[in-house]
């Protein structure tokens, strides 16, 4: 009996490890360099209901990469191109895309959003679609989904009067950078629906880019590898509010003064915001409050580049109006997230 009962012992644990095994969607493919590189081809889909279908992929990419065991790259469609360039180049392993038949060699699952995830290598389909079943039954796709789904619109939201069990679908990580840098994380919440409608694949015609909209440049200064990386962008661009704020601490009058002039750097540069300063200073004009900089800023239009304003002329008018959609639609948080 003790014999039999080993067996028994060791046959359970076999069919445990294979359930979880399962469970995670565990047909593991090696990928070359340990990472495998994916390209999101979904501008402008909107679909299933599903209005975030950038960023819910990016999170479904990022749960496979950890039960794969490796790393990704992930990098956003060209529009000139299409499905059959991408899976031409050796170095694309999954194309992300809106579901339409005939484009893999083996049939590829639908997700919520009606995208699809399509190789060109058979055991790469096959994984991603057992991954892709079984990860559908798990409490963190159920999450993902429901995080992705809303179209938020804080500004209806709050009209209702009602509260929400989300205010957008990275309220976890904004919580965890304000308050590093000592934010009501509704606050860093409306910027960063004003710079991206929480899109990570949001840029403008300047270049800035993701989220929070940081030029490259700057984004790559505080440590950003992957501009498409939501935790990376938030926690960058707070940072960069932290800097710009320890900047202007000295200058402001209030804390809510502290913030506009950190919010109207962040909107046009520090230097601009230094200059109506300066140029205040320079003709006896109170300029501690954002009050006093918003009557200053008329006067900057007619500045000429030197020691006193060093960028020249500012009109101002974008800054100005940037200030006020980010009060309102602070307050626009406050209700839907009291």
């Amino acid at each position: 009996m003790k014999k039999w009962a080993r067996y028994l012992v060791a046959v359970v644990f076999l069919l445990l490890v294979a359930g979880l095994r399962v469970w995670q969607g565990a047909e593991e493919v090696s990928f070359e360099g340990g990472h495998f590189t994916c390209i999101l081809d979904l501008q402008g889909h909107k679909a299933g209901g599903m209005n975030y279908s950038v960023g819910f992929n990016y999170e479904m990419l990022r749960h496979f990469a950890l039960a794969q065991h490796c790393g990704m790259e992930v990098i956003l469609a060209e529009p000139e191109d299409s499905i059959s360039d991408y899976l031409s180049i050796d170095t694309v392993d999954i194309v992300v895309r809106p579901w339409k038949d005939g484009h893999s060699p083996l049939p590829s699952r639908v997700l919520a959003d009606s995208s699809t995830w399509v190789s060109r290598d058979k055991s790469v389909q096959r994984a991603v679609n057992r991954w892709l079943a079984n990860f559908e039954h798990a409490p963190e796709y159920q999450d993902i989904r429901e995080r992705f789904t809303p179209s938020y619109e804080p500004l209806k939201r709050a009209a209702s009067g009602n509260s929400y069990k989300y205010a957008g679908p990275y309220d976890a990580l904004v919580k965890k950078y304000a308050a590093a840098i000592g934010w009501d994380w509704r606050m860093l919440e409306a910027v960063i629906w004003q710079e991206s409608k929480f899109r990570i694949e949001a840029r403008s015609p300047k270049g800035a880019v993701e989220l929070m909209q940081m030029m490259p440049s700057t984004a790559r200064r505080y440590g950003v590898d992957d501009m498409l990386d939501p935790e990376e962008n938030i926690r960058a661009g707070a940072d960069y509010l932290r800097k710009l704020g320890q900047m202007f601490a000295g200058r402001a009058a209030t804390q809510n003064d502290l913030s506009r002039f950190t919010l109207a750097a962040y909107n046009a540069g520090e230097g601009r915001v230094l200059d109506c300063i300066r140029f205040g200073e320079s003709l006896g004009m109170p300029n501690s409050t954002w009050a006093d900089i918003e009557e200053i800023i008329p006067w900057m239009q007619l500045a000429e580049p030197d020691s006193i304003t060093r960028h020249g002329v500012f009109k101002g008018r974008e800054t100005i109006a940037y200030i006020h959609r980010i009060d309102t639609l602070y307050r626009a948080f406050c209700v839907i997230a009291p």
